[in-house]
C-alpha cells in the first residue's frame, strides 16, 4: 500500500489537533498573566521602582501578588538597589524582583 495515498484516520486528526493547539494554550497563558504571576511561576525578573524617598524594609508574596513595606527616608540615605529572590530546592524555576529606590528631584 502507498503512504502517499493514505487518508488520515481520526486518530492521526486528533493527535494533529492537540499537537496544534499545546503552542497556543501555552501562549495565552503567558500574555494572559501579569508580571507577578509571570515571575513567581515561571521564573525570571522583574523590576519594580519604589515610589521617591521611600525605603523598603519587607518583601513578601502572598498569593500571586507581591507586597513590598516602605517607610520615609530618613535625611542622608542614599537610594538602593535591593533584590528579592526566590530560592527553589530544586533549582528550576526562581525568580527575582529588583527593587529600585530613588530620590524625589534626583
Amino acid at each position: 500500500m502507498d503512504c502517499m495515498n493514505k487518508k488520515p484516520t481520526r486518530l492521526d486528526n486528533t493527535v494533529g489537533l492537540i499537537l496544534g493547539l499545546i503552542p497556543v494554550v501555552g501562549f495565552a497563558a503567558m500574555v494572559g498573566c501579569n508580571d507577578n504571576q509571570r515571575t513567581k511561576a515561571f521564573g525570571g525578573t522583574m523590576t519594580v521602582q519604589i515610589p521617591c524617598d521611600q525605603q523598603v524594609f519587607d518583601v513578601t508574596w502572598k498569593g500571586e501578588d507581591l507586597w513590598y513595606a516602605t517607610q520615609p527616608a530618613p535625611s542622608g540615605w542614599k537610594p538602593a538597589q535591593k533584590r528579592f529572590t526566590e530560592y527553589s530546592s530544586y533549582g528550576v524555576i526562581e525568580g527575582e524582583v529588583v527593587l529600585n529606590e530613588s530620590r524625589c528631584g534626583s
